[in-house]
């Protein structure tokens, strides 16, 4: 066989892979509307319409389904009612097929993703408390549920501005050896701490990277979370973010105010006793951040970006695959919707 034939059949199997997969998820998608559709076009036009079984038959053959002989090459759609019903079963059994096909290549996907390291790391916010406006309480940023080592953590933190302000962000006690950020915004209510340590890296089940000592400012419901911005990398080689959940908890802060004198004492506490501590305990840490609050929500510095590249930078090959899984997660999230009419869930939704 030449290489031009050789080439030319590899180009066929190709396109017919191709086309069998977006046909697959187009019935995944729409199979079960076009089912419908189909008898709704059979009863208006029906000669307009095709039986699956005549189509394969040759003139002369007898259809099972019409349970008549096709006549004319042209002739080939169903008969009577029967036989519209059946081929609309086998338009719904095709859409099925195609659901689970997509189900299956979802989770492949996923597993060719993240074969290794499992979501399974949460960020530990302490009970609902109270505080006095004026009042400085720690929040310390604690992972736990750490099943593979861990090397690599961003912590961003959400925050009521109204009510709340961050006074310090401490990595004194941290498991981390290098910080790339220390970012706080009272204006956009935001805080960034992210940092590392090397290969290879940390691995037991619970853990402190750092604290966040906020001021109660206004009395109400202040609210404090996790954003989804924030990464916890395995040191897996491929640097997958094992975060299953974001936390979220709300503190009241009472209208009652802490006294003046009680204020001054706090603030004397938070520089001699957490920064003066913090900079004898950073002897083994090495800070690569500059202690300024400019431009921060969102915004990554070079050395950020450097501590990351090839873990955030994906090669061609993955962004294919998280290509594909988000177009299965879409078909899937949508016949889960439609099957939530009638109180059913689809196998494998919850999985995402």
């Amino acid at each position: 066989m030449s290489i031009l034939k050789i080439l030319s059949t590899a180009i066929k199997l190709f396109l017919l892979i191709l086309l069998s997969w977006f046909l697959v998820h187009i019935f995944a998608l729409l199979g079960i509307f076009i089912s419908i559709g189909f008898f709704i076009w059979w009863l208006f036009y029906p000669r307009y319409s095709i039986c699956f079984s005549c189509r394969v038959k040759r003139v002369g053959e007898y259809c099972n389904i019409c349970r008549s002989t096709v006549t004319d090459a042209l002739a080939r759609y169903p008969k009577n009612l029967r036989s519209a019903l059946i081929n609309v079963l086998f338009l719904l059994l095709a859409s099925l097929l195609s659901i689970f096909a997509v189900i299956i290549e979802y989770q492949v996907l996923q597993s060719a993703i993240s074969p290794t390291s499992p979501k399974t790391v949460s960020f530990v916010i302490p009970s609902e408390s109270q505080y006095k406006v004026g009042e400085i309480f720690p929040l310390k940023i604690q992972l736990t549920g750490i099943e593979v080592p861990i090397n690599a953590i961003q912590a961003d933190i959400g925050f009521d501005k109204n009510r709340l302000e961050v006074v310090e962000i401490s990595t004194k006690d941290s498991f981390a050896t290098v910080f790339l950020q220390k970012e706080m915004n009272n204006e956009l209510g935001y805080a960034r701490l992210s940092g590392g340590l090397p290969s290879p890296g940390f691995n037991a089940p619970t853990g402190l990277f750092g604290t966040v000592y906020f001021k109660a400012k206004q009395a109400g419901l202040a609210q404090i979370s996790f954003l989804d911005t924030s990464l916890v990398l395995a040191n897996d080689g491929d640097g997958t973010n094992v975060i299953k959940e974001f936390t979220v908890v709300s503190y009241l802060i009472t209208p009652e105010t802490l006294p003046i004198d009680e204020q001054e004492i706090q603030n004397t506490l938070i520089l001699k006793n957490v920064l003066g501590i913090e900079e004898e305990s950073n002897d083994n840490q090495i800070l690569l951040f500059v202690d300024e609050q400019e431009d921060v929500l969102g915004v990554e510095n070079s050395e950020l970006g450097d501590a990351f590249e090839g873990v955030e930078k994906k090669g061609f090959f993955d962004t294919i695959l998280e290509i594909l899984t988000k177009i299965d997660l879409f078909i899937m999230e949508r016949v889960d919707w439609f099957l939530s009419i009638f109180n059913l869930s689809l196998p494998g939704i919850n999985d995402k």
